[in-house]
């Protein structure tokens, strides 16, 4: 399993609907380095924040400025990055520089400072993430006293990072039951759950609850809603949209990675 792009990992996974609703909790934190420093070469490019939404295909600019206001990770993610490159370098920024934010260095593909493992370094090159049976999660969601583990993924840590920040104790993997994300998520596919991403800015495939399940659906928020409301869609036309307050939602965690066989 590679988050995002098809790539291979391996073992196994289970079900994914079931009771469990969590409590939506969204922490205020300082704007993280990234952030400012994202900022700060827009501007030098001479880039509004409009530009930069438009050229990356966002229908509002507030989606785009999440990374520059609210994002507070220590990375980028790097598929966001290698957009951004282009569409920066156009206006005189340099692509190592962009890179830098995610960690890597100008080809995009190798981590900045990292040195050949020794073998006794092998514990911190894999990442564990648990697999989750969510129908006998008990209503504790994907996280939880009550979640059942069934398995336990082996991942590079190098093919992870390379993506995602997150803790390996905020992932979980877990099983799409259902069409309703077809053609993008196949019924039985597993996917990679960030648990600590709840908040649907920008867009994105998000598990919630929808009343009788945990289920994948695509979230945004509704811009201006007070309270704030999102529009939960699924890719399967046969399935209606529905809004929800973002509180009401109960969104479980964003989905970051996808695994399936050829």
């Amino acid at each position: 399993m590679y988050a995002r792009r098809g790539y291979y990992v391996k073992q196994k996974a289970c079900g994914l609907h079931e009771p469990g609703a969590v409590q939506l909790v969204l922490m205020a934190a300082e704007v993280s380095a990234v952030s400012r420093r994202l900022k700060e070469i827009r501007r030098r490019a001479g880039l509004s924040i409009r530009e930069v939404a438009e050229a990356l295909g966002m229908e509002h600019g507030s989606s785009y400025q999440h990374y520059e206001d609210r994002y507070r990770k220590a990375l980028l993610p790097l598929d966001l990055t290698q957009k951004l490159v282009p569409i920066f370098s156009q206006a005189g920024a340099d692509p190592a520089e962009l890179y830098a934010l995610a960690g890597v260095d100008a080809s995009g593909s190798h981590l900045l400072g990292a040195a050949p493992p020794r073998d006794d370094e092998a514990e911190a090159r894999i990442v564990r993430i648990e697999e989750l049976d969510v129908r006998a999660s008990a209503g504790a969601g994907l996280t939880g006293d009550s979640e059942r583990v069934i398995d336990t993924w082996q991942i590079p840590s190098a093919i992870v990072r390379a993506y995602s920040t997150a803790p390996a104790s905020d992932l979980r993997i877990i099983t799409v039951m259902g069409d309703s994300m077809e053609p993008a998520l196949q019924p039985g596919q597993r996917v990679m759950v960030d648990t600590g991403d709840r908040k649907p800015s920008p867009p994105g495939i998000f598990v919630v609850w929808d009343g009788l399940g945990l289920v994948v659906k695509r979230v945004q928020m509704l811009p201006h809603s007070d309270p704030a409301r999102v529009k939960i869609t699924s890719d399967n036309p046969k399935y209606d949209p529905y809004e929800r307050t973002i509180d009401e939602a109960y969104i479980q965690g964003r989905v970051i990675g996808q695994w399936r066989w050829l």
